[in-house]
Parts: C-alpha cells; sequence; structure tokens
C-alpha cells in the first residue's frame, strides 16, 4: 500500500535524521537501546515515532531519559512529522541520506 512505503520512508528518514544528530553522543548502553529499537517491526517504530503509540515499557527508562523517549520526544517537536515532501528531499541532501 501508498500508506506502507510512506511510513517506511518516514520512519528511515526520522531514524536517519535523529542517528545523524544524536548516535555520536550515545553510551554503549544507549546504543543498544536504538538498536533494539530500530530492530522493532517496522510500523512498531512508526507508530511510536508518529505518536500513534506511547514507548514500550520494556524500553522506558528512569525519568524519561531512554533513548527511545527521547526519539519520541524529538519527533514531536521535529518538523518532519509534519513535513511535505520537498522538505523531506531537502532533509535528505542535507544529511546525505540520498
Amino acid at each position: 500500500s501508498v500508506m506502507g512505503v510512506r511510513g517506511w520512508l518516514e520512519v528511515d528518514l526520522l531514524l536517519g535524521t535523529w542517528a545523524n544528530e544524536n548516535v555520536q553522543r550515545l553510551n554503549s548502553d544507549e546504543l543498544d537501546q536504538y538498536e533494539a529499537f530500530v530492530n522493532l517491526e517496522t510500523i512498531d517504530i512508526y507508530n511510536v515515532i508518529t505518536l500513534r503509540t506511547g514507548v514500550p515499557e520494556n524500553m522506558k527508562r528512569d525519568g524519561g531519559k531512554g533513548v527511545v523517549e527521547q526519539i519520541q520526544e524529538w519527533a514531536r517537536n521535529s518538523p518532519l512529522g509534519k513535513a511535505n515532501p520537498e522538505v523531506y528531499a531537502d532533509v535528505k541532501i542535507k544529511n546525505n541520506l540520498i
């Protein structure tokens, strides 16, 4: 379905952009959290990033400091969450994701 494809592109773009900006500062535990998150089913990642579902209980950390919680908070404030295709293209070029 078109929705499926669009969802996957969105997941790739949002995660790619977040990773680009944040991965270098993660410690090994946080990298493990990130890895666990990106290995979920794409639809589950999509639902968390687009705020359709909460962060899975096992991925939450004290004080909302878990990586997945950080990603969701970032996505909530990201223009990409409400983006149109032109914005995607710009961001992809800027972050070398094409």
